[in-house]
């Protein structure tokens, strides 16, 4: 497995990696890449070469010694320091250099829309061809005991289903896969049996769990599913008409609170 793992040297991003190490160690042979870009502004052309100079020359400290703590851990790591914007920098090279999984940090702020969208985080989302795990500067990994799986019981997710596990299985995570029917439809626990048999067919005998939520919209459902969890990883597959959509459609972001203390792992 290949992880890209843009840092700042934030605390924030420091904890995003602290995730990715941890992934490394339950994967086994996996190459972590920690990815620095910066777009300078220059005010005097005289002093450009000057002013990236010293941005690089910081940075290069900065990423050599959070390389040796990482091979002193034993894990494999690199860095490269590029100039561009991050979202842009981030996923050309996860798409070019075929990497399958971008950990990175979120802002922190009050609600999940307001902490990815509009930051480097969101724009990384919205624009990646691979997996991408958002953290949360609250967010602990040794905390985590499950995967919280949005799931519309939709037969084209399973594409997404394989993805997941292919990802995530050697963590060792108990998965909870649930739908929040908000129509009352009779046919969703059908839907449900169809697919948990897809997942024991399928899944290589994972632990996994199935629950029907029943509330009046998918925003109030998954905050009643997670008020006050700790130890859960949110899961989501981006495409249309999806629980990720709702999450982040604009006229719903004022009511969403959201919890940004949990990591949210995003499906491509």
């Amino acid at each position: 497995m290949k992880i890209l793992v843009p840092t700042d040297f934030s605390d924030n991003a420091n904890n995003a990696l602290t995730f990715a190490k941890h992934l490394a160690k339950s994967q086994g042979d996996t190459q972590i890449t920690l990815l620095f870009a910066f777009y300078a502004v220059y005010d005097f052309a005289s002093n450009a070469a000057q002013i990236v100079d010293s941005i690089e020359s910081d940075a290069k400290k900065a990423m050599k010694k959070a390389v040796e703590l990482a091979l002193d851990e034993g894990l494999k790591i690199d860095y490269q320091i590029v100039q561009g914007t991050v979202s842009t920098a981030v996923t050309s090279k996860a798409f070019r250099e075929d990497y399958d999984l971008i950990i990175m940090g979120t802002q922190g702020a009050s609600g999940i829309q307001k902490a990815l969208f509009g930051s480097n985080t969101g724009h990384v989302i919205k624009e990646s061809q691979v997996p991408v795990i958002a953290v949360p500067s609250e967010a602990k990994w040794e905390n985590i005991s499950r995967m919280v799986v949005g799931t519309e019981l939709d037969q084209s997710e399973n594409k997404y289903y394989q993805k997941l596990i292919g990802i995530t299985k050697k963590m060792g995570f108990h998965y909870e896969f649930i739908h929040v029917d908000t129509e009352r439809n009779k046919e969703t626990q059908a839907n449900f049996n169809s697919l948990e048999s897809y997942l024991s067919a399928n899944s290589q005998k994972i632990q996994f769990t199935t629950k029907i939520v029943q509330a009046n919209s998918v925003l109030s459902g998954i905050e009643e599913t997670l008020h006050d969890k700790l130890d859960a990883m949110v899961v989501m597959f981006y495409k249309k008409k999806t629980f990720f959509e709702y999450l982040f459609d604009e006229s719903d972001s004022v009511k969403m609170s959201y919890h940004t203390h949990l990591p949210l792992l995003v499906i491509k």
